[in-house]
């Protein structure tokens, strides 16, 4: 190792210049200070777009390292505002075995940061790929979460993802850094938990250029299951007007296999062996088109469409119910039921409009406009088969419409050491769900429901030296809320919530460790077809309805994160009030019992504590996380034995535990292997007791071709093993369900994607109503 000067490492800030041999900026470089005793790395950071950079440390005796791949690796002992010239490594770019590089993660006012660019995450796969190797999310089995909060908002460039697509689309080597935030300040909803921002490189200069996927993925299950999908994005680029499109298709295939037990738990005791399979495909066809403009230096707006619609729906369940009630078989019943589009196809349509700009040098406007529908309607016919009483044809329809109007707007001053920021947010949400049935007397519905959210908001951040970052806002929302069945009107509701919901935070460094304290308040509104009181058939003996009394939940929040090197350390504590969970009741004396949602008398609390390992060795980087969630939940079920009306059934005893576990090893000539796994213990999940060992084996080999790597070639399996599914038991309190499932899982998949002359979109329009949007 050569040094180019002798000087001492000043505490404090250290700034300088990244750039190549003919004095061009050098992007998005890793630098990073390593201390003199053993060669461990202190703090790091990249460089910005124009190659400078920044670092504040400790460390008062160290050496620089500046890497990036394609130059030598350069170490000097720093001098404040020097220049480091990085000079080409003309093995690496013949394709010498390549070094992963560690992704940076460090600790923001709200979460963690990570940058992709330059490490082992740049070649991944799709952003998906690098949010489930990022510190502090995992690939849950309901698709991406955040650990202990749940599924985020995902935004890319400031704007909302609101196509899941969009996460396939955009490839890992288009991302800069991603950053997770933990606690949302007042300026989002206060249904959000948590938020992913994305940020993409920026591309220089103008012209057209497009990006072409395609994929297709098999079924090792089943033969004839064939899953193939393509997208097209294009962008063209001409002085301040950015002009984007895409379109993307895409076919999937379901498959479900269960065998259930349903038994109640008061007399008579009926006892329901069910055996089902489920079979269907869909098929759908999106797009959008927008447009960015910069009218000057600071101020750019634009406009956005969304569209979807699905193309075809084929759906077939075969259900055979054995039912014996006090130990005598009164029924052996068979229900093939089948799922039609009916008159109108699902759809949706989303716009957006936006301004972001500055007025004078320190007043920032950021204003959004939005406006969402959709709408679908399905035909359900059920032929039923008994061997012991009656057969039936029972027909269903449902007509479901939603609009949603918002509008938000955002100011930010900087005021006397840190930043202020106030803004409002007004959403207006419209539901109409006709609901018709035939064959058996249940009754028809046809509801209305109307919800206006006004919400107000204040939050300041600012760092003060020797103390650390502090940040404070508050969140006002008042929620008007009319639920109405012109064929019940018993069942009309309406109703009025104030509520303040407040966000704390407090960030800084002790010495090589960086710590993040958080608290907050939010809530949960249900699903506005959970609030539908219309009964909906299932089979003879299974009904489903909504809930027009359900109450939102209201969620505390306390949370610590901690990071050094490259090892991250969280925990949070939660407790839920009104927790809204899934319960049944019988409906008759017949046997027929009625699942619906319900809100807890008493509170839901509930730990989560991870740890996440990022080491690396020479080509091969491990991501490791480890989860452990207790809970706390006691519910009262109604039992007429009991003095008091009421069982306590607790899920104390039995918490979950998950391992997430990804290995990527990159080799000459453009090639990457990957090893993963994922796990989940038997445990409690609310009211639900998984109780069997899942476990996901995914493998993926990928191939970076033509100079600029514009092409990408990969293949991936999922699920190799065969484990990846979960058999449940649910306890209802005065109903059991046990149950057994496979799904379509396993499956292997090869995609290709080209890109020419790619341009990253500069819309900055990051949408209003999101809540109510996805409700919808």
């Amino acid at each position: 190792m050569t040094l180019a000067t002798v000087s001492v490492f000043a505490k404090g800030d250290w700034r300088g210049k990244v750039v190549d041999e003919k004095g061009e900026p050098v992007a998005y470089a890793n630098v990073a200070v390593l201390s003199k005793a053993d060669s461990t790395v202190v703090c790091g950071t990249v460089t910005e777009e124009d190659g400078t950079f920044n670092i504040m440390t400790e460390e008062k005796d160290g050496i620089m390292m500046v890497a990036m791949l394609g130059y030598r690796t350069v170490y000097v002992v720093p001098v404040d505002g020097a220049v480091i010239t990085l000079v080409e490594d003309s093995s690496a770019l013949a394709g010498a075995v390549a070094t992963a590089v560690m992704p940076k993660t460090k600790l923001t006012g709200e979460g963690l940061q990570t940058n992709v660019r330059g490490s082992v995450l740049e070649n991944v796969g799709t952003a998906n790929d690098v949010l489930a190797r990022t510190p502090g999310l995992i690939n849950g089995q309901n698709g991406l979460e955040v650990i202990g909060k749940g599924a985020p908002l995902v935004y890319i460039n400031g704007r909302k993802v609101t196509d899941a697509g969009e996460l396939v689309r955009l490839q890992s080597n288009e991302i800069q850094s991603v950053e997770v935030i933990t606690n949302p300040g007042a300026q989002y909803d206060a249904t959000v938990r948590a938020v992913v921002r994305i940020k993409t490189i920026r591309r220089q200069g103008d012209g057209f250029g497009f990006t072409l996927t395609a994929s297709d993925a098999q079924s090792l299950r089943r033969a004839d299951y064939n899953d193939p999908s393509a997208n097209l994005n294009v962008n063209y680029r001409t002085g301040g007007v950015d002009i984007f499109a895409g379109v993307n298709y895409s076919k999937s295939h379901f498959l479900q296999i269960s065998d259930a037990e349903k038994e109640t738990t008061v007399s008579p005791v009926y006892l329901d062996q069910a055996a089902l399979e489920g079979t269907g495909m869909s098929r759908s066809l999106g797009g959008n088109a927008g447009v960015n403009w910069q009218i000057a230096d600071n101020h750019f707006m634009g406009g956005k469409v969304e569209w979807g619609r699905q193309l075809s729906l084929t759906d077939r369940t075969v259900i055979n119910d054995k039912v014996s009630r006090d130990g005598v078989l009164v029924d052996d019943i068979t229900t093939v039921t089948e799922d039609f589009i009916g008159d109108i196809a699902p759809y949706n349509v989303g716009t957006n409009v936006y301004y972001n700009g500055m007025v004078g040098e320190k007043l920032n406007i950021d204003f959004n406009a939005d406006y969402y529908t959709n709408a679908s309607t399905a035909l359900s016919l059920a032929d039923e088969t008994s061997a012991m009483t009656h057969d039936a044809k029972v027909s269903t329809g449902t007509d479901n419409r939603n609009r949603m109007y918002a509008a938000k707007l955002v100011f930010s001053y900087p005021v006397w050491m840190g930043q202020l920021q106030v803004g409002t947010e007004e959403t207006f949400s419209r539901r109409s769900d006709n609901y018709t049935l035939t064959g058996i007397p249940v009754p028809a519905s046809s509801a209305s429901v109307k919800e206006d959210n006004y919400a107000g908001f204040a939050s300041y951040g600012m760092y003060l030296p020797k103390v650390g970052q502090l940040s404070a806002g508050v969140r006002y929302e008042y929620v008007r809320y009319i639920y109405e069945d012109a064929l019940a009107p018993q069942n009309n509701i309406e109703r009025l919530y104030g509520n303040w919901f407040p966000t704390l935070s407090y960030a800084n460094a002790f010495g090589p460790v960086q710590l993040l304290l958080n608290y907050s308040a939010k809530t949960l509104r249900p699903n506005f077809s959970l609030l539908s009181s219309a009964v909906r058939y299932n089979t003879r003996y299974l009904w489903q309805s909504g809930n027009s009394a359900l109450q939102p939940q209201i969620m505390h929040d306390v949370s610590m994160t901690a990071l050094w090197k490259f090892l991250t350390l969280g925990a949070s504590y939660d407790r839920i009030n009104n927790a809204i969970v899934t319960w049944s009741t019988p409906y008759n004396d017949e046997g027929v019992l009625l699942v619906h949602p319900r809100n807890l008398e008493e509170p839901f609390r509930m730990m989560t504590v991870f740890v996440n390992l990022t080491p690396t060795f020479g080509p091969l980087t491990l991501n490791y996380t480890f989860v452990a969630r207790p809970q706390w939940l006691t519910i009262n079920a109604p039992d007429a034995a009991e003095p008091s009306g009421f069982r306590k059934t607790t899920f104390n005893d039995k918490p979950l535990y998950v391992a997430q576990m990804f290995n990527t090893l990159r080799l000459k000539g453009g090639w990457q292997l990957e090893l993963g796994g994922e796990v989940y213990s038997r445990g409690y999940t609310q009211n639900i007791y998984l109780t069997n060992v899942y476990f996901n084996l995914t493998a993926a080999v990928q191939k970076t071709l033509l100079k600029d790597g514009s092409l990408v070639l990969r293949l991936e399996g999922s699920d190799l093993a065969g484990m990846a599914h979960n058999d449940v038991t649910t306890d209802f309190g005065n109903y059991l369900v046990r149950q057994t499932n496979l799904m379509d899982t396993q499956r292997i998949k090869f995609s290709v994607r080209y890109s020419f002359n790619t341009a990253q979109s500069k819309y900055k329009g990051t949408g209003a109503g999101k809540d109510s949007k996805n409700r919808m």
